[in-house]
């Protein structure tokens, strides 16, 4: 059966330290300047309990006021912080039991015979939350409740992994190119959302072109769909 550790660290590789990105809707933003940030994909605007952000907050203020966004100086100043709250032991003890609470043992992933389809799903519930478990429920042609039960389980582990991985990989692909063509300040979180579902370079390399000018209409969404579902 699939391995939480392992699945926690590649996740963590994704989700990274802080994000103080404005446009990140997890964020808490106040005038356009992020409050509270995201921290290793625990977000404050879904999380606002979480115990974590009182150590975050305790962190950033013993520091200088924070830099404007994007410049130079506020990434040294967020590989900084970064630094200092991976070396707070209380702080990744909080991480890991969120995650291991929330997302591995409330979605019963511990149950799943591949171990990359199970850290798949796992890092796609920790980015999207129930649609993560939705696509997984689409891909095993589940009725997509968002809730991981005992039918989704078993439909999930009849399939081959190969096969599931490719239908839920062009799923969620399917989902973030119609979130771009509606959205296009998320635009700039297409190629790495696509990296994540796992689609081919040649397809992030064909979306990215589309995308240069800062949007996606129909056509050019349509087109990519229609690539993505040939290279499965």
């Amino acid at each position: 059966m699939a391995d939480y550790k392992a699945a926690r660290a590649k996740t963590d590789v994704n989700e990274g330290g802080c994000s103080f990105n404005p446009h990140d809707k997890g964020n808490m933003v106040v005038k356009g300047v992020v409050t509270v940030p995201t921290y290793k994909g625990i977000a404050p605007v879904f999380w606002s309990n979480w115990r974590g952000f009182t150590l975050i907050s305790a962190e950033i203020g013993k520091m200088v006021k924070m830099p404007a966004y994007g410049t130079p100086e506020h990434r040294t100043w967020c590989s900084y912080l970064d630094k200092q709250l991976a070396a707070n032991a209380t702080l990744q003890t909080y991480v890991d039991d969120f995650y291991e609470v929330n997302f591995w043992h409330a979605n019963r992933l511990g149950e799943i015979m591949s171990q990359d389809v199970a850290e798949w799903i796992y890092d796609h519930a920790v980015n999207g939350g129930a649609r993560g478990i939705m696509w997984a429920q689409l891909a095993a042609r589940v009725k997509p409740d968002g809730g991981m039960g005992p039918i989704s389980i078993k439909a999930i582990n009849a399939m081959p992994p190969t096969a599931f991985l490719s239908r839920v990989e062009d799923i969620a692909g399917t989902y973030r190119l119609d979130k771009a063509h509606d959205a296009p300040s998320q635009i700039q979180f297409l190629g790495s959302w696509l990296e994540r579902d796992g689609q081919p370079k040649e397809i992030i390399a064909m979306v990215k072109a589309a995308a240069k000018d800062g949007k996606l209409d129909d056509v050019e969404v349509a087109s990519l769909k229609e690539a993505m579902e040939a290279t499965a």
